[in-house]
């Protein structure tokens, strides 16, 4: 269940380095990320949240954002994606060591010195179909 949690939330900064026509409206420093997943299938899950904090740096902004570790994602793969100043939209799949899949949607809105998104995705499991929600609040603390 850690891995689910842990796809989910990684992939909300996954974003391969290419060329934006707009350069995303992120403030470089240290930010702080409040998530809350839920989980709905053939299982009973409880709600998870949790807060992380990290350093964005205006090259990992000119470079496409942070990579996630891979250890983390497993085996993804974007399979449609929408970057502009303001937001980016992406669709992608993943699988797991276990060779659970999980589909995923995301849109993620920028301002400034907050962020903030939703994670919408469907994962396919030796546990059955689990349907899984995250939502982040992201803000900028300070300088990192």
């Amino acid at each position: 269940m850690r891995c689910m949690t842990a796809l989910a939330v990684a992939s909300l900064f996954l974003v391969p380095a290419l060329a934006y026509a707009d350069t995303p409206n992120i403030q470089p420093g240290e930010w702080e990320y409040e998530n809350v997943t839920t989980f709905e299938g053939d299982m009973d899950i409880p709600e998870q949240s949790h807060t992380t904090t990290e350093c964005v740096t205006q090259e990992d902004i000119d470079d496409g954002l942070v990579t996630p570790d891979e250890s983390d994602m497993g085996d993804c793969e974007i399979t449609e994606q929408s970057v502009s100043a303001s937001s980016m939209t992406y669709t992608m799949v993943c699988v797991d060591e276990q060779g659970s899949e999980m589909e995923m949607s995301a849109q993620m809105d920028f301002m400034g010195d907050r962020a903030s998104g939703v994670i919408t995705g469907t994962l396919e499991s030796a546990m059955g179909r689990i349907d899984v929600h995250t939502t982040m609040e992201g803000r900028r603390i300070g300088d990192c």
